[in-house]
């Protein structure tokens, strides 16, 4: 076995890992922009390869973010660090991809190759709640089906009263807490949007009426550094992990909230997983890359992957 056969092979069973891993992030914390940072990782990865940067070192491409550790406030268990290994893992797993079709001699697409959204979801308690695309809005009104009342409190001795529901549209989910309208039945006033991934929603062990669920922030900040400003001013509380603890009328209706809340986890990852699945089956697509482009193309990469492993 060749150094370029026994390096080829390792690629390949990295990558096998990697996509295994991969796919269970859709059922992760962060399903909701796996798409939008694998999208972003592609384009990146791609115009490094075409610079000849592996003439240097491969790995010189997976440039790391700036990471968090335990004395910023970020914990191993919290929706931040889950991101961090999130983004990590695209990052190698796009990588992995793209070497093994290059190194077939074939130009890899602008895009990954993964389906488009689905036009319609149909019966879905999105629709149900009129929202659109945009999806819910604070202030704006929506049809509270399916919605289960509750309380909670954000400030010691103020309790709220709100109807509680849970939404997935597309790879996108937020759980919501609305205030009724008394005069316009069944509609409320959204006042409360947080997303519903991540929510890993448990009962209380010990209040069998209370749901409790994590709130995690809406993106990340090497995702959208927009909306943080500089990483160096990052702000502890902006990192951590918010909580809701929501009491229910009953037992009953506590485990329907839950219910809901899987429900609706489960759409958003199955969505998840339907738009990645082109990608993560290597096979057909090189398969497929053949067919289209006819005999590979003469290459200088298998050469300059010798030389850089």
């Amino acid at each position: 076995m060749t150094m370029f056969t026994y390096t080829v092979f390792l690629i390949q069973d990295s990558y096998k890992n990697c996509a295994s891993a991969l796919l269970k992030e859709t059922r992760g914390v962060w399903p909701d922009l796996l798409v939008t940072v694998l999208c972003d990782e592609w384009k990146r990865c791609k115009r490094a390869i075409e610079a000849s940067s592996l003439r240097k070192e491969p790995k010189c491409i997976l440039l790391s973010s700036q990471r968090f550790s335990s004395e910023d406030g970020i914990t191993s268990d919290s929706s931040f660090a889950a991101g961090e290994r999130m983004c990590e893992l695209v990052k190698v797993f796009v990588l992995l991809h793209q070497l093994q079709i290059f190194s077939l001699g074939r130009t890899f697409p602008e895009k990954p190759p993964i389906n488009p959204p689905a036009d319609v979801f149909e019966n879905s308690r999105a629709q149900s709640a009129g929202l659109d695309a945009a999806g819910p809005k604070l202030g704006t009104e929506l049809r509270l089906v399916d919605a289960v009342p509750c309380r909670i409190v954000f400030e010691r001795g103020k309790e709220c009263h709100f109807s509680f529901l849970a939404i997935s549209l597309g790879t996108s989910g937020w759980v919501v807490l609305a205030e009724e309208l008394p005069l316009k039945e069944p509609y409320g006033v959204i006042r409360m949007v947080a997303p519903l991934a991540g929510s890993n929603p448990k009962h209380d062990y010990k209040h069998s009426r209370w749901l409790h669920l994590r709130i995690r922030p809406s993106t990340l900040p090497f995702v959208e550094p927009a909306k943080y400003g500089a990483y160096g001013k990052l702000k502890t509380k902006t990192l951590v992990d918010g909580r809701w603890t929501l009491a229910f009328r009953d037992e009953e209706s506590c485990t329907t909230a839950l219910s809901m809340v899987l429900e609706e986890i489960n759409l958003q990852s199955n969505e998840v997983e339907r738009r990645l699945k082109p990608l993560l089956d290597l096979k057909s697509l090189v398969e497929s890359s053949n067919s289209s482009q006819g005999p590979p193309r003469t290459s200088s990469f298998h050469s300059t992957l010798s030389n850089s492993f």
